[in-house]
C-alpha cells in the first residue's frame, strides 16, 4: 500500500523523494521504500516529514498496512545494493 496522501502532499509541494530522504537523512531508496508502504514510516518520521512539507501530521498520514517478512525485507535490500552497485559500475 503507498501513502498517496503523503505522495501528493510531497509533489503539491514540488519536493522529490530524495528532498525529504535528505532531511530524514536516510538514502532515497530508503525514503522510496517507507513512501511505498515497504517499510513502516515511524512516528518522529511523520512528524518530520509533515513539517517539511508545511502540514499537519493527520493531512499525511496513514496506517501501516503491511507486515513484511524477514525474506520480503532482505530481497528489497539485495534490490537495493544491486541498484547501487549498477550506479558505481556506471560512473567507472
Amino acid at each position: 500500500m503507498t501513502n498517496e496522501k503523503l505522495i501528493s502532499a510531497r509533489k503539491a509541494k514540488k519536493m522529490t523523494q530524495t528532498d525529504i530522504a535528505i532531511y530524514l537523512k536516510i538514502s532515497q531508496p530508503q525514503y522510496f521504500k517507507r513512501e511505498k508502504g515497504q517499510v513502516k514510516i515511524i512516528d518522529t518520521e511523520w512528524s518530520s516529514i509533515a513539517k517539511l512539507l508545511g502540514v499537519q501530521v493527520e493531512d499525511i498520514y496513514e496506517p501501516f498496512a503491511g507486515q513484511i517478512t524477514l525474506h520480503d525485507q532482505l530481497s528489497l535490500e539485495i534490490d537495493s545494493l544491486k541498484e547501487k552497485l549498477k550506479m558505481l559500475e556506471e560512473k567507472d
